[in-house]
């Protein structure tokens, strides 16, 4: 077993990811060693860098170096609970407290792991974890989604849009998708209906009813979305710290704002989401992979425009 490892580390100073040496963690009572493969970056990861998440940093510092990245595929290094050595797993670190996996190795609680079936990658298992969870939860939990009902996706063409899509026109939905005109191909690619660019004025019409809207960039509310919802449909933000208000207003509603806050998974939840993928109802989506040296590349990729699905590093690529 190494006892040094490759990591990201991002300084407290700021400024550029840098790739270190740093001792490989130990498991505690009810955690796993995870030879981390290939792991995805995502919107918080982003925000740490730029300087957000301060508490929670402190926090993560704690337990080590690295403060990036919470959803991974990779090998089990040590066994605990259902998980064994030697096991391909995927794993969803818990957002708040950590730890993270930006790097060669990786800690996680057992809970938070569950095993890749045989047939897929890891690149296509990190790739599907938080966003393909998500899109779980909004399209199956919240909303309900059922034959002929008709959703909208709003950011549709990065991971959590276009999952959503997959996965509502898979339940039966007509899907109306709003994205960069440059993705319009990729977005009906993904199942899409109906294509709206994000740069039309309004992407909303009036004589829209839905059952869902899935508001992904986070930039409307219950209040500006209602009056397109159809009795009983739900306005779901990605952020909905950013819309506290539209909560109590939808209990005097009959359209609905629903809470999405995905803080940590269970190994069910796990199983659920490759069962899902298993039937075709979700298929991984690789914008691009970067390997360890080149993560600052990646972070930034995540943050332009246009991209198309996840945004990976392969922990193996490029060291």
């Amino acid at each position: 077993m190494a006892e040094i490892m490759k990591a990201a580390t991002w300084p407290a100073t700021g400024g550029a990811m840098q790739i270190i040496d740093a001792p490989v963690p130990k498991p505690r009572s009810g955690e796993v060693l995870v030879q981390v493969k290939v792991a995805a970056i995502n919107e918080m990861d982003v925000q740490t860098r730029a300087g957000g998440w301060q508490k929670e940093v402190k926090t993560f510092r704690k337990a080590g170096p690295v403060v990036t990245g919470f959803e991974f595929a990779g090998i089990a290094a040590t066994s605990n609970a259902h998980i064994k050595a030697g096991m391909r797993v995927v794993a969803y670190s818990p957002v708040l407290k950590g730890p993270r996996a930006h790097a060669q190795f990786a800690v996680v609680p057992a809970h938070s792991l569950a095993e890749i079936p045989n047939e897929m990658s890891f690149a296509d298992a990190a790739a599907l974890c938080v966003m393909g969870l998500t899109a779980i939860e909004v399209v199956d939990d919240i909303a309900k989604i059922v034959p002929g009902q008709k959703v909208c996706v709003l950011g549709a063409a990065g991971g959590l849009g276009a999952y959503t899509v997959q996965l509502a026109k898979a339940r039966g939905a007509h899907v109306t998708a709003v994205a960069s005109a440059s993705n319009e191909a990729f977005v009906i690619a993904q199942g899409a209906d109906v294509f709206r660019a994000r740069s039309d004025t309004p992407v909303l019409h009036r004589d829209d009813s839905f059952n869902l809207i899935l508001d992904v960039p986070a930039k409307f509310s219950f209040a500006g979305t209602r009056r397109h919802l159809a009795p009983g449909g739900v306005f779901v933000s990605s952020n909905p710290l950013n819309d506290l208000a539209g909560f109590p207003r939808a209990l005097l509603s009959r359209r609905k704002a629903g809470w999405l806050l995905m803080l940590s998974t269970t190994p069910q939840k796990l199983k659920r989401l490759f069962e899902t993928a298993t039937a075709r109802a979700l298929t991984p989506v690789i914008d691009a992979t970067y390997g360890l040296p080149e993560i600052d590349a990646a972070f930034d990729r995540f943050a332009t425009p246009g991209k198309q699905g996840r945004v990976l590093v392969d922990m193996e690529a490029g060291s």
